[in-house]
């Protein structure tokens, strides 16, 4: 006799037990809608339609628009190389040192991203490019439109070999309805770290009696430990079937606002789709605020006001102190 099971998927399989087979059922369908909600639809699906329409033109101004820019972007780049006549460049920018490193500290969704052990690395950062993806005329390539790439460019540094690293986000339109996308897919470079040089791990001592060179020792000796950094978990690569590493479970558990008591209760594909999601929030701010307006954001006049934020708390604390 045979049986149905359900993947991990809820897809059904048919499992064979001698000579016979039970086909997967069939998923029960709603009722049918009535004539006015099946006219309505229609209406519905020309205007989607119409609309999709839009969506690739505008695509298509914004991508001219773009190229108009580049020069700009270009001429910045070039003004941030710009060396003191006869000086060695000992940065990524020379012309301000650390000038990413600052930008990106001052937007919102870097908050607690970048680590001490980071900004070191960072001040080699000489560019960032985001490079938009050309949909074309194709109704059906109109995903590609909301797929985007990020260039992060490299001087000589004494950290890494790379001198590009890049961030490819690939999404797909899962609700036209609401404009509710899904992020398919982040790829990214493979960073290579100079021997002793990863600042993504550090090395821990064993715990020894005595102290002096005996410490120095066992610390030398000792085993790489992972450490929170924006290269371990901004360079990572994500799809919906990824395995996710010790790190990674943590990470998630931390966006989530979840206890590590908590963790057997969150599924790995919530792990995974809250790891998409933020990495998505940071690589869209990158794209959309720091690389146009990086000079605003290295100075901190693009920066949020907290005035609001300072009022709600000062309204929380007198309501507190009204309690007592």
């Amino acid at each position: 006799m045979g049986a149905v099971k359900k993947s991990s998927k809820g897809e059904s399989k048919v499992v064979d037990e001698g000579d016979k087979e039970i086909k997967p059922e069939e998923p029960e369908e709603g009722p049918e809608d009535p004539p006015i909600v099946k006219q309505l639809k229609e209406i519905d699906d020309e205007y989607l339609k119409l609309e999709k329409e839009y969506e690739r033109e505008c695509y298509k101004l914004l991508l001219q628009y773009s190229e108009k820019q580049r020069p700009l972007l270009e001429k910045r780049k070039k003004l941030l190389l710009e060396a003191e006549e006869g000086a060695a460049p000992e940065t990524g920018t020379p012309a301000l040192s650390g000038f990413w490193l600052r930008a990106m500290q001052n937007h919102p969704a870097f908050d607690d991203v970048i680590q001490e052990w980071d900004e070191p690395v960072l001040t080699y950062l000489q560019d960032i490019e985001r490079i938009l993806m050309d949909a074309g005329d194709d109704e059906e390539d109109s995903d590609k439109s909301k797929c985007f790439k990020l260039v992060f460019r490299f001087g000589e540094n004494p950290y890494f070999e790379n001198t590009e690293l890049e961030k490819e986000y690939n999404l797909k339109m899962v609700n036209p309805y609401c404009g509710e996308v899904e992020v398919e897919s982040i790829k990214c470079s493979t960073i290579e770290w100079k021997r002793g040089k990863d600042v993504t791990v550090e090395r821990v001592a064993k715990k020894v009696k005595g102290g002096g060179a005996k410490k120095a020792k066992a610390k030398k000796a000792g085993k790489e430990e992972w450490r929170p950094s924006f290269f371990r978990d901004f360079f990572r690569n994500l799809t919906h079937d990824t395995e996710l590493a010790e790190d990674a479970r943590e990470m998630a558990m931390g966006l989530a606002g979840e206890g590590d008591e908590d963790e057997d209760n969150m599924a790995d594909e919530e792990m995974l789709a809250c790891l998409m999601d933020n990495d998505y929030e940071i690589g869209t701010a990158v794209r959309d605020f720091i690389v146009p307006f990086a000079v605003r954001w290295f100075t901190g006049e693009a920066s949020p006001d907290d005035d609001d934020d300072d009022e709600d708390d000062d309204e929380e604390d007198e309501e507190e102190e009204d309690d007592d």
